[in-house]
């Protein structure tokens, strides 16, 4: 018997987000211009969304590293917050 397309899915989800998975969801909330952007960026490219934010969110974290001391790059990776405000 076929399965169907929610059980396809489910299926899917469990191999990419159950244990041993690759992947985790995030969900946020941007700005109707902010979506155009990343769509734009997506057909530019050629890429899937999701490449497209992993790319610049690994690109942005690779120049924030460079910039930092080996006592920044400990809190960084411990995900401690700063006091001072920092420039994005």
């Amino acid at each position: 018997m076929a399965l169907s397309n929610s059980e396809r899915q489910r299926r899917f989800l469990e191999r990419r987000l159950g244990a041993g998975g690759r992947y985790e969801r995030i969900g946020c909330l941007v700005s109707i211009s902010t979506k155009r952007n990343l769509e734009r960026l997506s057909a530019h490219f050629g890429l899937a969304i999701t490449e497209i934010v992993e790319r610049l969110i690994n690109e942005k974290t690779t120049t924030v590293l460079q910039g930092m001391n080996d006592s920044e790059k400990q809190e960084f990776f411990e995900e401690k917050e700063r006091v001072r405000k920092n420039k994005f």
